[in-house]
């Protein structure tokens, strides 16, 4: 690959020794995620490279409206020795879903056909044989329905060429949760903190009647997960502090429930 130079405006990003054909600072060639008709990146042919996403909380089972979550975009190779990426969030409808910030070592990028991308910025993934770029997503407010996060990579070797290099691409389809929602009742309030923890909650609830209460915890798909209280005779100031160390991150509700009905509260374990 020829070496460029880096414009301000109009010129091909380049990343230490090698250039990405991928981006350019006005978005002209945002949109190479390989996704939804797009070509993805065209210079760097090979395909050894591997790419693969998480995120914090853990998104696997699905977004909560109007939640923030860091993703882990991974581009890994073994003797490559610098990487890049790009990424968008999209509905069914191939239009930006939630909203992307930039972290350390990439850039927001929106593209003339107005899609918001994550992309690398200069030195952005100057390490060896991996790189991780962390970025923000935060679900919209309202419900908008799937979401799938369309990313790109690429590996390369810094000789000032195309050969050697690496590409991969891939995808990762999320749905919007909608199995549960928080909600309140009368006859309990509750407050959790801190929220988000990783190690332990203090679960405050008040009582304005004696009750059998019983405390369980539920992941998002509304599945029990544990028992945490299970008392009769309960009223006034409840106070309860629980470990949670030992549960998987991501989003879970408290589910409180006496005689007569029930509250959802949402916790986050980090």
């Amino acid at each position: 690959m020829k070496k460029t130079t880096t414009l301000l405006f109009a010129g091909i990003i380049t990343i230490g020794a090698m250039s990405f054909d991928i981006y350019n600072e006005d978005g002209t060639k945002t949109n190479r995620t390989g996704g939804h008709g797009e070509s993805g990146c065209t210079c760097h042919s090979a395909t050894t490279s591997a790419i693969s996403i998480t995120s914090t909380p853990d998104l696997s089972a699905g977004y909560m409206q109007d939640s923030t979550y860091t993703l882990h975009l991974t581009v890994t190779e073994t003797g490559k020795t610098v990487f890049g990426i790009d990424l968008q969030a999209l509905s069914t409808a191939t239009v930006n879903i939630g909203t992307l910030t930039a972290g350390t070592g990439t850039q927001k990028i929106t593209a003339t056909n107005g899609l918001d991308n994550i992309t690398h910025v200069l030195d952005g993934g100057l390490t060896n044989d991996a790189h991780t770029f962390d970025f923000t997503w935060k679900a919209p407010a309202t419900s908008a329905g799937t979401v799938t996060f369309w990313y790109s990579g690429v590996a390369g070797n810094s000789n000032q060429a195309t050969s050697g290099d690496s590409n991969c691409k891939g995808s990762w389809v999320i749905n919007n949760v909608t199995a549960i929602a928080e909600n309140a009742i009368s006859n309990i309030l509750v407050s959790v903190f801190p929220n988000p923890s990783s190690e332990s909650m203090n679960v405050k609830f008040s009582l304005k009647e004696t009750s059998s209460v019983v405390v369980d915890l539920m992941d998002i798909n509304g599945n029990k997960v544990s028992n945490l209280i299970s008392e009769s005779g309960m009223k006034g100031d409840i106070n309860r502090t629980f470990d949670v160390s030992s549960y998987s991150k991501g989003v879970y509700f408290l589910q409180i429930r006496d005689e007569k009905s029930s509250s959802l509260k949402k916790i986050v374990i980090e």
